[in-house]
């Protein structure tokens, strides 16, 4: 475990790239970038790579090498990051992972199924099923084969969902039973550094980062996108995969496919679902670090306080050096593991990974997803949250409007005595 690696987690938009050079230059580091869509050639705005001007000769790994025809799957990950940490470790070096891909950290965990030499063929219907691109069929499958390992993933969560379907049609054994059967360690000595910000001033900086990716050239890197689209025949279906699932391309779809004279879509609804599906994603990205990474580690992470940027220096780039100078050094480290004001995000209650019975889905008969579904929450701690929230209070009412209009309707029918 001598061989050391740095990760640093985050949402998107919170300043992990910054921070990445300032450590990089700090210990003689080099980057892994760890995020799927960065992986790809060319649009460097839409899917926010650290400009090349600004990383300060700091050389960066497993970034921009895939082609758009492609479809990046974990497994290729894992192989690229760790030929990565290897190569700068003999040239002793420090590799320091970042990305809001945190699903890719799994790499760094002695955690696999291996399916890719077993001796089990899949039949035509099990195939037919893996590759329906339909949410429903597989989690409902999954259901059917194991239904304790799909109660812990949303049924939208299409790719984790089809992956642990794969994983037992190819070893005829439920993934919940192999997963309980692995103790899980790390393959290197690794110091997790989660850099966060309180949702408001981030949700602000995302909206600003979006006005700005746009002024810089993301509409034109865009169009770009929409040309080769075109060219190749794609259907909108397809954007759940590969390189089409980045932030701006789908958001932007309807206004690049809209008739000369259609009014009824227009530039700024698209600018706006775009800040919206930003802000999503990073509330989506910072569930994973709690529910998913900080239990795998046992809470064996340190915050850093991004949340007033006049106060990086001290809150994350001070606070992130002195944590590592002591990990790179071999030393305790001294720093607490969250400053006092973020001290919730790293209690019991948070950092522990849920009980199966916590894992009970619930499902709200009022109140719909963007595809127009029922909306599920997982777990009675989250199901209270959606009850109170001010989306459901504001359904119910609209409901009971609805209803009570519904009686008048009848009401007005009915012939007088």
């Amino acid at each position: 475990m001598s061989k050391k690696v740095i990760v640093i987690a985050g949402t998107t938009g919170v300043g992990k790239s910054q921070l990445s050079i300032q450590l990089a230059k700090k210990f003689n580091g080099e980057i892994i970038n760890s995020d799927s869509m960065q992986v790809y050639k060319d649009i460097p705005i839409i899917t926010n790579k650290h400009p090349i001007s600004e990383r300060e000769g700091i050389p960066h790994h497993v970034m921009s090498h895939v082609d758009w025809s492609e479809e990046y799957y974990s497994h290729r990950f894992e192989s690229e990051c760790i030929k990565a940490i290897e190569d700068i470790h003999k040239r002793g070096k420090i590799p320091i992972v970042v990305g809001g891909t945190h699903y890719y950290l799994q790499t760094l965990f002695n955690k696999k199924v291996e399916t890719r030499f077993s001796e089990r063929e899949l039949t035509q219907e099990q195939l037919e099923i893996l590759q329906s691109n339909d949410p429903d069929i597989v989690y409902s499958t999954l259901v059917e084969c194991d239904p304790d390992i799909a109660n812990k993933y949303h049924p939208n969560d299409y790719r984790r969902v089809q992956r642990m379907l794969e994983i037992y049609y190819k070893t005829g054994k439920k993934p919940s039973e192999t997963f309980s059967e692995q103790k899980i360690s790390l393959k290197y000595d690794t110091l997790f550094l989660w850099l966060y910000s309180r949702p408001e001033p981030l949700f602000q900086r995302l909206d600003d980062r979006v006005d700005v990716m746009l002024e810089r050239g993301a509409l034109q890197e865009i169009e770009q996108l929409h040309e080769y689209y075109k060219q190749n025949n794609f259907t909108p279906e397809q954007c759940e995969n590969g390189v089409w699932q980045v932030i701006g391309f789908k958001e932007f779809l309807p206004w690049l496919t809209r008739e000369p004279n259609d009014t009824t879509v227009n530039l700024a609804d698209c600018i706006e679902r775009m800040k919206t599906r930003t802000r999503q994603y990073a509330k989506r990205q910072v569930k994973w670090i709690k529910k998913m990474l900080i239990p795998d580690i046992k809470g064996d992470i340190y915050l850093l306080d991004a949340t007033d940027l006049s106060q990086w220096d001290v809150t994350a780039s001070q606070r992130a050096i002195a944590i590592s100078d002591d990990f790179v050094n071999n030393l305790p480290v001294k720093q607490e593991r969250a400053p006092e004001a973020l001290g919730e995000l790293l209690s019991e209650g948070e950092t522990t990974m849920k009980k199966l019975d916590d894992w009970t889905h619930f499902t709200c008969n009022i109140c719909r997803n963007a595809d127009g579904k029922n909306l599920v929450a997982i777990g009675e701690k989250y199901w209270n949250i959606h009850l109170r929230s001010r989306r459901h209070k504001s359904n119910l009412k609209r409901g009971a409007r609805n209803a009570d209009f519904e009686k008048w309707k009848v009401h007005k029918k009915e012939p007088a005595e």
